[in-house]
Order: C-alpha cells, then sequence, then structure tokens
C-alpha cells in the first residue's frame, strides 16, 4: 500500500460531554518488544448497541471507535488490521471502509501509522472503521463479539476484542431553557428531564454536572460524588447515581431540581448535564480521570412524568446511538447581570540610537466576572504599536508581530477574575525621538466594546521611548 504523507500527531483530550463510543480507559497487555520493535496496541472497545426496530431519534447503527497506544515516540510503518466478525455477522450486518477487503466476514484492512512526534500524545487514531446495523428479528437482548488482530511492518500489534448488543436503552435529555440576567447572589433551579426512546429498560440512572466558573451546586446529595479537578473551564462536577428501573418509553426528571448560587465571578456560565443508564460506556468514559469525593445530605431521585411499558427484554446497560435533535447530553447557557473590567498597563524606557530595550506590559481583568468565551475565541487581545523611531526585535511567546507592531493576548478562553497577562517586546532604537509614543490598547474587534467591559477609561496606555 502507498505510505500517506507524515503527520503530526495530535493528543486526543478528555473534553466536556465525550462522545458514547470513546474507548474506555484500559488497554490491552503490551508483550515483550523484540529488538526494541515498537508496540502498537488496541485500547478496550467501548461496546455498542443497536435495535431491529426503528425508533424515533434513534440510529439504526453504530461505530465501535478504534484507538491505540504505542511505546514509540515515532512511527513510520505500514499495517493489516484483521478483523473477524463471524460471531457478530449471526445478529448483526457490519460494513467496513474502504480500506478494507472482505472474505467470509473476515475483513483485512490496510492501515500506516506514519506519526514524526507522539510526545505527550495519549492514543492514535486508525483509518480502519466498521459500522453495525443489528439483523431484522435478532433478539433483543442478545449480544455478539469481534476480534481485531494485526501485523505491521515495522512494529507489533496487540489486538483485542469487542462486543455489540441488540437493543438498549436511549435517554433522551429534553432540550433546556438558556436564562439571561441572572442576579449576582441569587439561586437558580434547572430542571433535568429525559425520556427512555430506546427498546431495552435501564436499571438505574447516572447523571453527570458540569458547572462552569461563576456558578455551583446550591445542595450536595448523599448519592453523588463531587470533584473540583475538571480543569479552568469547570469549577464544579457531580456524578450521581440513582436506582431504580426507567422502563421504554418512560418520561422522568431529576429531583429535586439542580440547584445554583449565582456567584460574584459569574457572566457567561453553563450547566452541562449527561444522563445515561448506570455504567453507560459513555458516561463511565467522561467520569474517568477525575479524583471524586463522596457527597453527604440527602438522596437525590428521580420523578416519574409518564410511565413507561415494560416488555420481557432484560435491561440493559450500553446505550443506543441518538440522532437528530435528539441526544443524552445538553448545555444550559445562564448569564448574569455582572461586569468585567479590563485594564492595560503601559511602560516606557531611555535607549541610545541602535541599542535594544525590553518593555513590559501587562492586560488585567478587575473583575468582578470571570469571562468565559466556550466559542472558543480568547479572551482580552492587546493591540500593541510601537513607538516611532523604533522597530521590533522580538517579544513573549503570547505576543506576534502585526504589520509594524504587535497582537498579545492571554491565550486562554478563560480569564479569570483578578488574573494579569504580562507581555514583553524588545524593540530597537534606530532614531532617537525624545517623547516618542505609541499605546497599548484593548483590541474587542470584530465585535467591538463588550456589554460587560464598561469602564473604557483604562483600556489604553502609552508605550514611550525616550
Amino acid at each position: 500500500m502507498q505510505h500517506s504523507p507524515k503527520r503530526r500527531a495530535m493528543a486526543l483530550t478528555a473534553v466536556v460531554g465525550a462522545a458514547v463510543g470513546l474507548a474506555l480507559a484500559g488497554v490491552a497487555a503490551v508483550p515483550a518488544q523484540a529488538d526494541d520493535q515498537p508496540v502498537i496496541a488496541l485500547q478496550q472497545i467501548a461496546p455498542v448497541a443497536v435495535s431491529p426496530a426503528t425508533l424515533a431519534g434513534v440510529s439504526k447503527t453504530a461505530t465501535p471507535y478504534l484507538s491505540f497506544t504505542t511505546t514509540a515516540k515515532s512511527l513510520s510503518t505500514s499495517a493489516t488490521l484483521t478483523i473477524d466478525v463471524t460471531q457478530l455477522s449471526e445478529i448483526a450486518d457490519v460494513t467496513f471502509s474502504g480500506n478494507c477487503t472482505v472474505v467470509q466476514h473476515v475483513a483485512s484492512c490496510g492501515e500506516s501509522f506514519y506519526y514524526d512526534d507522539l510526545t505527550g500524545v495519549g492514543t492514535i487514531g486508525a483509518d480502519t472503521q466498521m459500522t453495525v446495523k443489528a439483523k431484522a428479528g435478532a433478539p433483543v437482548g442478545s449480544s455478539g463479539s469481534y476480534t481485531i488482530s494485526g501485523t505491521a511492518d515495522n512494529a507489533a500489534i496487540v489486538g483485542g476484542q469487542g462486543t455489540v448488543e441488540i437493543g438498549g436503552p436511549a435517554y433522551d435529555q429534553a432540550q433546556p431553557t438558556n436564562l439571561t440576567g441572572l442576579a449576582v447572589g441569587s439561586t437558580v433551579n434547572e430542571p433535568v428531564r429525559f425520556t427512555n426512546i430506546g427498546d431495552r429498560a435501564a436499571d438505574g440512572t447516572q447523571v453527570l454536572l458540569w458547572a462552569s466558573p461563576g456558578i455551583g451546586f446550591a445542595k450536595h446529595f448523599a448519592n453523588c460524588e463531587y470533584s473540583a479537578d475538571g480543569g479552568p473551564m469547570v469549577a464544579e462536577m457531580a456524578l450521581c447515581t440513582i436506582p431504580g428501573q426507567v422502563l421504554p418509553g418512560e418520561k422522568a426528571a431529576l429531583a429535586p431540581a439542580v440547584r445554583l448560587n449565582v456567584e460574584s465571578t459569574a457572566y457567561y456560565t453553563y450547566l452541562d448535564s449527561m444522563i445515561a443508564p448506570a455504567g453507560d460506556p459513555g458516561i463511565q468514559q467522561s467520569a474517568a480521570g477525575h479524583q471524586w469525593t463522596q457527597g453527604a445530605g440527602g438522596q437525590l431521585t428521580l420523578k416519574v412524568i409518564t410511565p413507561g411499558t415494560a416488555d420481557d427484554a432484560p435491561s440493559g446497560v450500553v446505550s443506543l446511538s441518538e440522532r437528530g435533535t435528539h441526544g443524552d447530553y445538553r448545555i444550559t447557557s445562564l448569564q448574569a447581570a455582572n461586569t468585567a473590567d479590563f485594564s492595560v498597563t503601559g511602560a516606557s524606557a531611555t535607549a541610545a540610537e541602535g541599542d535594544t530595550v525590553t518593555l513590559d506590559l501587562a492586560m488585567t481583568n478587575n473583575g468582578p466576572a470571570t469571562i468565559f468565551y466556550r466559542s472558543g475565541d480568547v479572551v482580552g487581545i492587546v493591540d500593541v504599536q510601537l513607538p516611532p523611531g523604533t522597530s521590533p526585535v522580538g517579544s513573549s511567546a503570547n505576543c506576534r508581530q502585526q504589520g509594524g507592531g504587535y497582537h498579545c493576548s492571554s491565550q486562554s478562553i478563560v480569564s479569570k477574575a483578578g488574573t494579569v497577562t504580562d507581555f514583553s517586546l524588545t524593540v530597537r532604537v534606530d532614531q532617537v525621538i525624545p517623547g516618542a509614543q505609541g499605546s497599548v490598547a484593548m483590541d474587542w474587534s470584530p465585535a467591538g466594546q463588550p456589554a460587560f467591559d464598561t469602564n473604557t477609561s483604562n483600556d489604553t496606555a502609552a508605550l514611550t521611548v525616550n
């Protein structure tokens, strides 16, 4: 097969609301290497579920997610993955990506692992994909397995096994109502409602909640665990397990509703919620890697709004994949009536013609609000115009040259109240001009001055040389 161009590997990071198909934590046992040959090991594959029935809001197919770990710092090898779906084919139809050839339910898939830098990379993906669809009449509650093995020119492949279930629960969470103008110091109740649109019951329910900076859980529960290590975009997480069967067709809600404190740092805040059958691999993957502390107090429960319908199918744990506007993950936007005053600090220096000089600048979020740009935009960009008679030589890593000046930024989508971001610029004095003055200014383009920064008097400062 032809080699694909070398590409730099991108680390897969845990994100808020990881997809259900992501591989669970855990790696197949890695054998001893021969002649320092690198090992490429398939991660444990999360089970998937498909239904033989046509269910509103539920996908007819599922795609197991294949990912690998490796002992190598770089990879340069062609490989063949062999996927044997003989046993699975009794209850499901399986199709493969175009790089595979299938003979009697065994797929041989040409693969290439070419990465020039794997430093700090957790997992690597694969071109090979398989899509599973339940056969008509497949018994709900049955399951089938498949195996993956492989060979490579310059590496050892460690394979594994995956499982597909027929039928499953599917928690379709209702769309939340976004709120604005929330008063600092107030408390809001956020309902979490869902319907089991799958074809199997669940014997328990888990809900995972993320509160962004500026809001906090007003009440803790004994059947919930809590974590504060979710990173800068998350102030607190809650993982709650609620016993009790949820039948197909049942509509229910968390009882009581999620109660949140609107704190002094609130502005753009969010409640993320994911709800699924207890033990579902998607919610387990999203909760993995955090330090949890058991809560105390009363019990978080479910209130049945509309009863479901019992059937003979066994309860399930693995969720069916949902489609369209249906899903088990929702984001509620909660905007507070608050402000955040951003300011800049300039600098002055004296230097002779031909000399270089370093200017230290700063941008400060004076609060009281923390600003979180969930869109992914950087919070706070500073435009720097150099004094006449000077030319740019270098800068700190958080600045880049823009024309004859610089654009400097926090390089973060979260700016906590009180955060000071320092910048430094090095310029050469080409001509001594007494009182030569440039400028440092907040650059809020293209949207313009944000509503949260009502004080523009400290948005500019002088940059003076000589």
